[in-house]
């Protein structure tokens, strides 16, 4: 359930760090890769001067920021204690669990103050479930079965554990309502009423479509210089140079929503996971000749990047 909630989010997170780095890339990391590098050696560049791209430009509706907003108050939801009931579905309960299989706990099983609202799907089929009824301080033998295929634990695939779980308290998460009570509440210095809150927020959000525009459109730039362009093979040193840089990259991104790599690859990039070494080999040779083609730009233009002008964009 996580891998499948995390996609959406890796993909854009990727995306966001390749299109953040373009720009820099162009001003800082060339001359990195090409270091004793004749450029012209590789590239024949076609035209480059005047190239024209089509975007829309950026634009904040009404449908998107109610929707923002929306998102913003979910994240801000409002937790109350219960105590004079059950637990029932769309609760978050704090419980602690032993799970054991054929009577023997298993790594991993286990857990002290773990927070799970149920319904969610965070845990395997059956455990939610069976917590639904419990009160707070019960404690109750829980049946679930693990999926099969199960990635994160093959061992454990199909197989039937039991769980003792006990309940430590349940909350509901309530979603505040937009007054202006609520938004003079937030200690926005700007906003003490509804009508300013979303005008605030509206001008933030521009700010980031702006951004994200000139992003946009710089890429689409190069992209189009790319079709014009002639590659020959890249350097094997520049390659091998880019391709261990960009795995260990998108280790930390696979990690940091624990994902393996293959399937986080498959997920941003596409292709088969087993075949993630080949993709991300491909996505390098990609990036390895735009360097190229941007160092062979900045020859035949005569640009420089000076040691404050580097300075500057690294900090």
């Amino acid at each position: 359930a996580s891998e499948e909630q995390g996609t959406e989010t890796a993909k854009e997170t990727t995306e966001t760090a390749q299109q953040d780095t373009t720009a820099a890339e162009a001003v800082t990391a060339v001359g990195g890769y090409m270091k004793d590098l004749n450029a012209e050696d590789y590239v024949t560049l076609g035209e480059y001067k005047g190239v024209e791209v089509t975007l829309d430009e950026p634009e904040i509706t009404d449908e998107y920021l109610d929707d923002y907003i929306e998102y913003v108050q979910q994240n801000n939801a409002v937790s109350t204690p219960v105590t004079d009931r059950a637990v029932e579905m769309g609760d978050v309960v704090n419980i602690d669990y032993v799970g054991k299989i054929d009577g023997v706990a298993f790594d991993g099983g286990s857990a002290q103050g773990s927070d799970l609202t149920i319904g969610s799907g965070q845990f395997i089929d059956g455990f939610e479930d069976g917590c639904i009824g419990m009160k707070v301080g019960e404690t109750k033998d829980v049946e679930a079965t693990f999926p099969d295929p199960y990635k994160n634990n093959p061992d454990l695939a199909g197989k039937v554990a039991v769980f003792t779980v006990t309940v430590n308290s349940i909350s509901v998460e309530e979603i505040p309502e937009l007054t202006d009570e609520y938004v003079a509440g937030l200690g926005i210095e700007e906003c003490s009423n509804v009508e300013e809150y979303r005008s605030y927020l509206r001008d933030i959000l521009m700010e980031q479509a702006k951004e994200s525009f000139e992003n946009d459109k710089l890429n689409a730039a190069i992209m189009a210089i790319e079709e014009n362009t002639v590659f020959t093979d890249v350097p094997g040193g520049m390659l091998n140079r880019m391709n261990e840089t960009l795995t260990a990259n998108i280790s930390a991104y696979a990690n940091a929503y624990g994902m393996d790599i293959g399937t986080y690859v498959a997920n941003v990039y596409g292709g088969s996971a087993d075949a993630y070494q080949d993709t991300l080999l491909e996505q390098a040779r990609i990036t390895a000749q735009r360097y190229i083609m941007m160092s062979a730009i900045a020859d035949e233009e005569g640009i420089e990047v000076t040691d404050e002008e580097l300075e500057a964009d690294i900090s």
